[in-house]
């Protein structure tokens, strides 16, 4: 059977066989040696780690010139994928035992209690007021009851102008002919009109009653859900600064973050694997999750609606 693949790119593959076998026989025996002597084994570590890490960007490199075949590399990729995460398993094994620590992300302080109370209250805030889409959908109900009693009040005004120049000019005349067709067609327009009015009434009143409740709330419920969103801005930036600080950082990086998003950012579409770290860390801090294996957590059957659909939002930009 023949390869669809041409000679350059098997030889490559075969050199990534060789190079996986040759980095897992090289942890193998790592492994080995430090169970004989770990103060031995802490000094050969750094170059390990930087072995360990040209290994994987000769692999990465390999992998995206062979992008553009069929499934094949698709799974020769997963297996590399695969290996990455038992590499940084042994390395995170290996770091431990020789007295390595992981980063607490989830650490609560004075500054971020409150924050997170801000928050709270805030959103108890925003549950009281109307939402800005149901607030849009009742003006625009609104709206179109006023603009439909507008236009049945012009079609009356011009029923009543045809029906005077009726009365008072000659029958037959061009005169009296234009108004009677303008007659004819205000008629029409002032049923058509009336109709609309009828149908939207019930709309339009639901509508005023739900903006004159939501404008007549105390001025410290919009106070209050201000300072919540300006509270939660606030937890975001510090989520990106542990975030970032980490990574710039020696120590190990929580289970929880590492298999949900890799030991560390790629290189590619960088910004966005920040932003979805951001999220979830901030969804950690905002909750209360503290979780060690996974980022979210489980969702409290009591949970709110907010924190549901914060928790959905979270999942679906990890998932990507």
């Amino acid at each position: 059977m023949t390869s669809p693949y041409d000679p350059g790119l098997e030889r490559e593959v075969r050199e990534l066989g060789y190079s996986v076998g040759s980095v897992e026989s090289g942890l193998r025996s790592l492994r080995e040696e430090f169970e004989e002597d770990s103060s031995r084994s802490r000094g050969r570590l750094d170059s390990v780690e930087r072995d360990l890490r040209e290994r994987q960007e000769e692999i990465e490199g390999l992998v995206e010139r062979a992008d553009d075949h069929d499934e094949d590399v698709v799974f020769l990729r997963r297996a590399v994928d695969d290996l990455g995460q038992r590499v940084a398993w042994l390395e995170r094994r290996v770091r431990t035992a020789a007295g390595g620590s992981a980063v607490d992300l989830d650490a609560t302080g004075h500054e971020t209690e409150q924050l997170v109370k801000r928050i709270a209250a805030g959103r108890a805030a925003e549950a009281q007021l109307l939402p800005a889409a149901d607030r849009a959908r009742h003006v625009r109900s609104l709206t179109a009851h006023q603009e439909a009693a507008a236009r049945l009040e012009k079609a009356r005004t011009a029923v009543l102008e045809a029906a005077s120049t009726l009365a008072t000019a000659a029958h037959g005349s061009d005169a009296f002919k234009r108004a009677a067709s303008a007659y004819l067609q205000a008629a029409t327009n002032a049923r058509t009109a009336d109709t609309h009015v009828r149908s939207s009434q019930v709309a339009a009143d639901t509508a005023r009653s739900a903006l004159n409740r939501d404008d007549s709330l105390d001025r410290t419920l919009a106070e209050a859900a201000a300072a919540g969103q300006a509270a939660h801005e606030h937890l975001v930036r510090i989520a990106r600064d542990r975030i970032s600080t980490a990574l710039a950082g020696t120590d190990l990086l929580p289970v929880w973050f590492a298999s949900a998003l890799g030991p560390m950012p790629p290189r590619e579409d960088t910004e966005a694997w920040l932003d979805t770290a951001t999220r979830a860390l901030t969804y950690r801090l905002a909750y209360g999750v503290r979780d060690e294996v996974l980022a979210l957590g489980s969702i409290p059957a009591q949970a709110t609606d907010r924190r549901r659909a914060d928790h959905q939002a979270a999942e679906r930009a990890l998932r990507r």
